[in-house]
């Protein structure tokens, strides 16, 4: 991935400035402004396009690709939208295109617990937790386990909405989708996790990219 160690004067300079304001200074020739934005914004970047692809090498090649592709492209950023709106569109694009060239394979989406490529890397606590942190937690790993069963396309609105708590309107926007698609997406996606955690198969659907 992108270095993100700027100098400690760049550090001091932009650390606490706008993402527009570090956009105008990489467009002026600061290297160290797009470094801090890398920094910024790279695991939210890294999670959503990990809901979609579900592995994490492939992950980390998506992410490097979306901000190799945003500096290229920086001219054509819209000052009057966020830089994480549109580094987040990108990545979603980019990670669409991929699934797309990737469904000639079979692929299962039931998640195998012993593969780590098909679990988000996690920071471990070492330190014993009370009841009901611990309790939460594992109700958290388990909604984890269900959303990774979803098709592709199902994942990310879900990430979008609970993750990110994007509105509808601006999922609609990032996946270029119409709004009546997003809301049916995400309401088939609730039924689904319902479903399994009922023990019933639910939609059962496949990872295609067209529903």
């Amino acid at each position: 991935m992108f270095a993100v160690a700027p100098s400690e004067v760049g550090v001091e300079r932009v650390n606490a400035t706008t993402d527009s304001e570090l956009v105008r200074r990489c467009l002026a020739g600061d290297e160290d402004a797009f470094r801090v934005l890398v920094q910024r914004h790279e695991r939210p970047v890294y999670h959503i396009v990990w809901r979609m692809v579900t592995n994490t090498e492939d992950a980390r090649d998506l992410v490097q690709e979306t901000f190799v592709k945003a500096f290229r492209a920086l001219e054509q950023f819209d000052q009057a939208r966020t830089f994480s709106f549109w580094i987040n569109r990108i990545a979603t694009n980019l990670s669409i295109d991929f699934l797309r060239k990737r469904r000639l394979r079979t692929v299962s989406i039931d998640p195998d617990p012993r593969d780590e490529e098909r679990r988000p890397p996690m920071l471990r606590d070492e330190n014993p937790l009370p009841d009901r942190v611990l309790e939460m937690r594992r109700m958290g790993e388990a909604l984890g386990l269900l959303v990774d069963r979803l098709a592709p396309h199902y994942r990310v609105v879900i990430h979008l909405r609970h993750a990110q708590q994007r509105s509808y309107d601006e999922i609609a926007e990032l996946l270029d989708l119409p709004l009546g698609t997003v809301k049916a997406r995400l309401h088939r996606a609730h039924n689904q996790m319902r479903a399994w955690m009922r023990g019933e198969d639910g939609l059962n659907e496949s990872i295609g990219m067209d529903a």
